[in-house]
């Protein structure tokens, strides 16, 4: 039922209306000059290197440091407590555990918190900047992520 003229586009045609007709998947088979089987896969990209002993102890670092970051901002007068953003994305990442509301990178560090609404703000987010400032060399960035009332 389906022929293929010659001078046309290379597309199946109905005898009865001459309008294209969808190709089958032989016809699309067909249209292709090489096939993809024999031909060398694209190069893969190179893997990470392992841990290293000195990795281990970058990692014991850093988890030495967030809590210390932690136990600092805790004990500025004001703070409730770490906040860990609006969907928990907020964290250092350590083996084995997370350290919601302090996120330690390489190029910065952040402190998110809750603080309490007897305090100035600003004071309160001030005192944390230069605590955690004392901590690491990076850049810090605190962010007041909420306000709670005073206890009665």
């Amino acid at each position: 039922m389906t022929t293929s003229s010659p001078g046309s586009s290379g597309l199946p045609t109905s005898s009865r209306d001459a309008e294209p007709v969808a190709p089958t998947p032989l016809d699309v088979a067909a249209a292709f000059d090489t096939s993809p089987v024999g031909r060398p896969l694209a190069a893969s990209p190179p893997r990470p290197p392992r841990a290293s002993a000195g990795d281990v102890a970058d990692v014991a670092d850093q988890e030495d440091l967030a809590d210390r970051v932690v136990a600092a901002v805790l004990a500025v007068p004001g703070v409730v407590r770490l906040h860990a953003g609006a969907f928990g994305e907020v964290a250092t990442y350590l083996p084995g555990r997370a350290v919601t509301g302090v996120r330690l990178r390489p190029d910065e560090a952040e402190v998110h918190l809750v603080v309490s609404a007897g305090r100035p703000i600003p004071e309160v987010a001030g005192n944390v900047h230069e605590a955690v400032r004392a901590l690491v060399s990076e850049p810090v960035h605190v962010f007041v992520e909420d306000v709670e009332p005073s206890p009665t």
